[in-house]
């Protein structure tokens, strides 16, 4: 046999043995859970979906309520473990948590390293400036060395802006408070902050010194979605089927109708607003 064959032979076998090992590594995942009774569930404090009372630590949610609902139906006990936009990802691969609720925007990028779930639901992101802004009638004004915006660090408004407005002068913000961007604005420190549309109404709404940008045809408009560990399939097939089950009985609209009144979107199939409102 040549070199150059054997150095193939060589290559599908080492490929095959790494396929398996994965393979062997996510079979079971939903055994061991259930075996354990507990599912792990890492979160990321973002009021409505979570939010957490500092005082008592309880946490409350359309997330956290839905989680909870789906480990009951699997008959285990959901453990939720605080993390952050940037360290999610870290902690899904180290096994710290089976899951995350952060309602994280479906990208490629993050595609390549995460497993999502089916869209919870569509969101589309806006922009936040001063009242007295008056540059940016277009994305395209913002693309300029001199105008300054901030991002939260680990979003996909930050992949958002690198993308779209890669000559503006981009400041990524650690932490998981989605409106960190938004309060750089109000304190004059950025031009513009970019979120999505529901984060930007309920900002705008309390300061009066801001207003949003394209809130009438919002722009980077993706899937919102759970994720798991890549490779994952078994975790993220159960999950599948708890989404689908509590939307196609009205129950996800029940239990998000106790925190939001609209500004999300399902696909049933036809995009409609969510949750539904009573009649």
């Amino acid at each position: 046999m040549s070199a150059f064959r054997t150095l193939i032979s060589s290559l599908v076998v080492g490929a095959l043995v790494t396929f398996g090992a994965v393979k062997a590594q996510a079979a079971g995942e939903v055994e061991k859970i259930v075996r354990q009774g507990e599912l792990k569930i890492g979160y990321i404090p973002s009021p409505p979906g979570t939010a957490k009372d500092p005082k008592t630590g309880e946490l409350t949610g359309f997330y956290v309520d839905a989680a909870r609902t789906i480990a009951e139906q699997m008959g285990v006990r959901p453990v939720f473990i605080e993390t952050t936009w940037a360290n999610f990802v870290a902690g899904l691969q180290a096994g710290q948590f089976d899951m995350s609720i952060g309602a994280t925007f479906a990208t490629v990028k993050r595609a390549t390293v995460v497993d999502f779930t089916k869209p919870i639901f569509y969101l589309g992101s806006v922009a936040v400036v001063k009242n007295d802004e008056a540059r940016f009638a277009s994305l395209a004004d913002m693309n300029k060395p001199d105008v300054r915006i901030a991002v939260v660090q680990g979003t996909a408004a930050e992949d958002f802006v690198r993308r779209t407005i890669p000559n503006a002068k981009m400041t990524s913000l650690a932490g998981g408070n989605l409106t960190a961007g938004f309060m750089e604005v109000a304190a004059g420190r950025a031009d513009a902050s970019f979120e999505d549309l529901f984060t930007a109404t309920r900002f705008t709404e309390q300061q009066p010194g801001v207003k949003m940008l394209f809130n009438d045809r919002p722009v980077n408009f993706l899937p919102i979605a759970w994720t798991v560990r890549k490779g994952n399939s078994e975790l993220q097939s159960v999950l599948n089927v708890g989404l689908d089950n509590l939307l196609t009985s009205g129950q996800w609209d029940v239990i998000a109708a106790k925190y939001i009144t609209g500004g999300r979107y399902v696909n049933e199939p036809a995009l409609r607003e969510f949750p539904k409102q009573a009649p």
